[in-house]
């Protein structure tokens, strides 16, 4: 492939002392070597920002110190500074395959799309935990190397997942519609995703194991104090929120509003489900507004399906 596009790898730190090395190696390593690797060092209390500095010969690597902004914060100052023409998030306790991005990237090109998705592979550290490996897996509803464009919509709606790390995505898309992590929550894939993808236009989904997820103890995902499930909470509530701004807008058509109303009905449904203060739960009563009786008799109707 003659003048290879760059790509930028967006890597935000806070605290993986045991796993930066892993997943800065896999990332260096690619079999693709047109790369910028941003490292957003996000205001680590360990040793993260010493063990990075034994990559930082490589002069692909741009070192970013900042203060704590959480990895919505570190997310945005990586997509701020990136030069690529394609942006590929990767979190930095997890590591990716080494031909990922020289088996993509040409796709990318030669389709000239917007977005890739692939799959990934979860695991656990340290924990006994049950993952459900279909949640990375989309062999069963998407096909393989179809070029989806209006279709991407309907198919995005039928196996959506929130995490940034399962797509290529080109740059162009994020920075023509203005799109970035909100600051203030966590989750914030989920009001991420859907927006990236109402705003694309042709989508390839390649069947291959690109992405390795690690579920390990004392992160975000696996902390359930009383406060941090109160944090997610309100954290799910604005995201439901501003999805509604999104659906009740005009300038989405049917389809792209159908995906962001999957998204809804989705928020909506684990609110409902989850233990909250009781104004928490007058407050969905009271607010969803979007949210019809049809909607809500579906919602049912799925969960005794689900049974």
């Amino acid at each position: 492939m003659k003048n290879k596009p760059l790509v930028s790898v967006i890597v935000p730190v806070y605290n993986v002392e045991e796993y930066i090395e892993e997943c800065l190696e896999s990332i260096i390593n690619q079999t693709y070597q047109e790369l910028e690797i941003l490292v957003i060092e996000d205001g680590s209390t360990d040793e993260s920002p010493q063990r990075i500095q034994n990559y930082l010969s490589d002069d692909r690597i741009i070192f970013i110190e900042q203060k704590n902004k959480g990895l919505s914060g570190a997310r945005n100052t990586g997509m701020a500074k990136a030069t690529g023409k394609y942006i590929l998030f990767v979190d930095s306790d997890d590591y990716i395959d080494t031909n990922l991005l020289s088996e993509l990237v040409p796709l990318m090109e030669g389709k000239k799309l917007d977005l890739i998705r692939f799959n990934g592979m979860a695991f656990t550290d340290g924990m006994e935990k049950e993952i459900n490996q279909k949640y990375y897996d989309f062999s069963h509803r998407l096909v393989e190397n179809h070029i989806y464009e209006e279709d991407s919509f309907k198919a995005n709606s039928k196996t959506f997942v929130s995490p940034v790390y399962l797509y290529l995505t080109r740059k162009g898309v994020l920075t023509e519609n203005n799109l970035t992590f909100r600051e203030d929550i966590i989750h914030e894939d989920e009001l991420f995703t859907p927006q990236v993808f109402i705003h694309i236009k042709t989508m390839m989904y390649v069947n291959a194991f690109y992405y390795y997820r690690r579920y390990r103890q004392n992160s975000i995902m696996t902390i359930q104090t009383p406060e941090q499930r109160q944090r997610s909470f309100d954290s799910y509530f604005k995201i439901f929120e501003e999805l509604e701004l999104l659906y009740q807008s005009d300038i989405y058509n049917k389809k792209q509003k159908k995906l962001i109303k999957r998204q809804m009905l989705s928020i909506y449904s684990g609110l409902k489900e989850k233990k909250s203060k009781k104004e928490g739960k007058q407050k969905i009563n009271n607010q969803t507004k979007s949210i019809t009786l049809k909607d809500k008799s579906y919602l049912k109707l799925l969960k005794f399906k689900n049974r």
